[in-house]
């Protein structure tokens, strides 16, 4: 959940902000002495913000958004001040002894009293600045260790056939799907939030996702499958699938889906998607079997996620196929292809059966700045940049927002969206050329129900040999990707 501030350059409101902090920080669950270094950390950015953004002004303003997720906590601060370089004022220790000269010591702590900060350079949006900390969630670290200490006796697959219901979720399902995470992935799954029913309690409390869940006649919770709606569209994920290992192969899975798609369908979403993983094929199969089509994919996407009952070995993080199932009938609507990803667009949009048509324009318009959004995922150690506007300064942008995210420690992967309705795009993409990116897929109604081509950047080594894609056309897209990667590598 974000927390969003606007502040005006008033030196008034530095202790109100850092009192927040603190209070937020220890809500979040970092420990005082974490919580007050992140404050301190805080203090300085904001206080150097008030300071030096915006001299020749008597007040400017600036805005503080403040994120958490169960693993991490981010603070983003933006302002649209004079220019400003961070790497033009380092700290020299010997100029502080000698002449009582401190400059870039505010930045200095800032680094010292969090786990990542970064610099983005927006050009004409300003520029932003973001401080992150990991939550250690000791309980789950210790019940790691007892369980591998205590492990039990792993279920017999061939377990005799049982009678079930599927119905939809309710918050006093919260402890039975901690549970059932658990059974199938032990604690190796990604979203931690998951093994507190007290969190899960609140999402389906907040309406955030909507699901299904399996029970037995005599009440035992089998499977839990949801969709989570995306928060700047009207389509959801499909995703949090889970069958106990018991139960596995009597047709709950796919009961649940059959289940799933009526309740988007009943909510009038656009389309649900889904991120099935290449590491085993199973979910892919499930999708398809529904009519879900590939549009992309992902190439290290997410940490290896370790299931019960198949080989726990992956020497990579996992990619994941994009598989997307359209829910409404639409109209043609005007797209903006790109020469070089024309076809495979096409066919993508001929199996989804989503009518478009096609344009390549021979004048385009600009808005006066460029306007893009950055999403961190500090878990899986990868980035999206989604591109709302092109203004004359996108290269310029984009190349900053790229140096900033590499400059330390590179993620694993950058994915890049770029909005097909937008009649810029074609004459854009031709000016990331030698940026590192290549082709990822098509993301249908990602954004405010629009169109985007995703490409990616990846930043470390890998082995598409490892990577497994199911269907025919998940095929054919990870061919096109391994084509234009090895002409980029």
């Amino acid at each position: 959940m974000d927390i969003q501030f606007q502040m005006s350059t008033d030196e008034q409101v530095i202790n109100p902000v850092c009192d927040f902090t603190y209070s937020w920080c220890l809500n979040c669950g970092l420990s005082e002495k974490e919580a007050t270094k992140f404050t301190i950390a805080v203090s300085e950015l904001i206080s150097d913000i008030i300071l030096f953004a915006y001299p020749n002004r008597s007040i400017g303003f600036f805005d503080l958004t403040f994120r958490q997720t169960l693993s991490d906590i981010e603070l983003i601060a933006s302002e649209v001040g004079e220019p400003f370089d961070p790497d033009k004022h380092k700290y020299n220790a010997q100029e502080a002894i000698q002449n009582g000269n401190f400059e870039g010591a505010g930045l200095r702590i800032i680094r010292r009293f969090t786990d990542d900060f970064l610099f983005i350079n927006r050009g004409k949006e300003g520029k932003e600045f973001r401080l992150q900390k990991t939550i250690d969630i000791h309980d789950i670290d210790e019940l790691l260790e007892l369980s591998r200490a205590t492990k039990p006796k792993e279920p017999e697959d061939n377990a005799s056939k049982v009678s079930y219901h599927i119905k939809q979720i309710t918050p006093g399902d919260a402890e039975d799907i901690a549970k059932l995470i658990y059974r199938t992935y032990e604690y190796s799954y990604s979203k931690e939030e998951l093994y507190f029913p007290k969190k899960i309690e609140q999402t389906f409390t907040g309406k955030e996702k909507l699901g299904v869940i399996t029970r037995s006649d005599d009440g035992e919770a089998l499977g839990y499958f949801a969709i989570l709606k995306k928060s700047d569209s009207n389509i959801a994920e499909v995703g949090e699938a889970v069958v106990s290992p018991s139960y596995r192969r009597q047709g709950i899975m796919s009961g649940m889906m059959e289940n799933l798609i009526k309740v988007g369908r009943d909510h009038h979403f656009e389309a649900l998607f889904g991120k099935a993983v290449t590491n085993h094929p199973v979910s892919q199969r499930v999708n398809h079997k529904f009519g879900f089509i590939s549009t992309g994919l992902m190439l290290l996407d997410t940490k290896n996620v370790v299931f019960k009952g198949f080989d726990e070995e992956y020497p990579q993080p996992v990619s994941v196929v994009i598989d997307v199932l359209p829910l409404q009938t639409t109209t043609s609507k005007k797209i903006y292809l790109p020469k070089k990803y024309r076809d495979i667009l096409i066919q993508t949009y001929n199996l989804l059966d989503i009518p478009i048509t096609p344009r390549q324009p021979e004048h385009y318009k600009m808005a006066d700045k460029s306007d893009a959004e950055l999403e961190i995922n500090y878990a899986d150690s990868t980035a999206l940049i989604i591109v709302k506007k092109y203004g004359p300064d996108f290269r310029s942008v984009l190349r900053e927002m790229l140096h900033s995210l590499t400059k330390q420690e590179a993620p694993n992967a950058i994915y890049l969206d770029l909005p097909l309705e937008n009649s810029a795009t074609p004459a854009q993409l031709s000016q990331l050329k030698d940026l590192g990116f290549i082709y990822c897929g098509l993301a249908p109604y990602f954004h405010n129900e629009s169109d985007y081509l995703r490409l990616q950047k990846i930043c470390i080594p890998f082995d598409f040999d490892l990577i497994d894609v199911h269907s025919e056309f998940g095929q054919q897209i990870k061919s096109f990707i391994t084509d234009e990667y090895s002409q980029h590598s």
